[in-house]
């Protein structure tokens, strides 16, 4: 650990020794780079509360949001490093250590809430083996509200999008849109509003939830749902933390982190439909995309599926087949 990983574990025992020490056997912190206000920070402030219901008060987990710790791509690695007991970080970063880390990334691999169980069901094990590879133990993972397109205008085809202005904000996103054959373009998410009234972008794919909060309708015609990826973000524990619990509340934590993740997983699809009845409100048009054009984008996916398993190896081509059997087994 180097001085300033010091000083800031030392901040934090600092801040937090005088907090409920009197009352609470174990005083653990979590690390959260979201909002207060998002569900997904209502979910771990759930769990932190049950936790302390359950155990009478002897684990004591105190929430941080907003990045007040650390930012999104830094706390699991502050976390392994010992600077915090607790966090949440969004799966999709960890891709530079393993491939299987960017699977509910790929768009078009689900296209629903039904396959992104599936998917999480068939990943959770090998995702939580090779977080454990790092001493972290991984408690549960909730998606973000599905990934849909608003275009300005009526889109029955890719040779509709060919040539339009996509907004693109990763490596994924910029593939994607080349693929769509759209100019990706990077643009801020609050600024999309004047890229559109100065025409510099004609479309982006967002969840619903955030066409609501940046008032889609007043710079685009159409949302077209396709579910294309489920992005989850996980909460995790240190294991020589999480050790240090008698075998009973081991337990507990394990129980209560099923019940937030059943609850995460309802709240998600309940804010897509929430979301889509409001843009609808407002206007928007809210459409599924035409028999081609949902042929296209999935010709997309397995595209993109196939560049993902050059990288991924026999294990990546396991986990798709096991993935896909199960789904035509559904």
């Amino acid at each position: 650990m180097n001085k300033l990983q010091k000083s800031i574990a030392a901040s934090l025992v600092a801040a937090f020794s005088t907090t409920g020490a009197y009352a609470a056997e174990f005083n653990w912190n979590l690390a959260n780079a979201y909002p207060a206000s998002e569900f997904q920070s209502q979910a771990m402030q759930m769990f932190a509360d049950k936790m302390r219901e359950v155990t009478d008060g002897e684990l004591d987990i105190t929430t941080h949001h907003g990045g007040s710790l650390f930012a999104n791509p830094v706390v699991l690695e502050s976390t392994r490093n010992g600077l915090v007991e607790m966090g949440a970080e969004l799966m999709t970063n960890l891709g530079r250590e393993n491939p299987l880390w960017e699977l509910d990334g790929i768009p078009f691999l689900v296209t629903s809430y039904d396959d992104a169980k599936v998917l999480w069901d068939v990943t959770r094990e090998p995702l939580s083996e090779e977080l454990a590879k790092s001493g972290v133990r991984l408690l549960y993972a909730v998606p973000w509200p599905s990934q849909s397109f608003f275009f300005d205008r009526e889109i029955n085809s890719l040779d509709d999008v060919k040539g339009l202005s996509m907004r693109a904000y990763n490596p994924s996103t910029t593939r994607l849109a080349e693929m769509m054959g759209a100019v990706p373009t990077t643009v801020q998410i609050t600024e999309m509003q004047q890229a559109f009234a100065t025409g510099l972008i004609s479309s982006f794919n967002t969840a619903p939830t955030s066409g609501v909060v940046y008032k889609a309708w007043e710079y685009t015609n159409y949302y077209y749902k396709t579910d294309a990826w489920l992005p989850k973000l996980m909460v995790f524990v240190r294991e020589d933390v999480y050790q240090t619990l008698p075998e009973d509340m081991q337990q507990e934590m394990l129980d209560v982190a099923m019940e937030v993740e059943a609850w995460g997983w309802e709240q998600s699809e309940a804010k897509v439909t929430e979301a889509e009845k409001t843009l609808a409100d407002n206007g928007m048009n809210i459409v599924r995309p035409s028999e081609k054009l949902a042929e296209e984008l999935n010709g997309i996916g397995e595209a993109m599926v196939a560049d993902w398993l050059a990288k991924a190896g026999d294990e990546g081509k396991a986990t798709i087949d096991t993935f896909r059997e199960k789904v035509t087994a559904n």
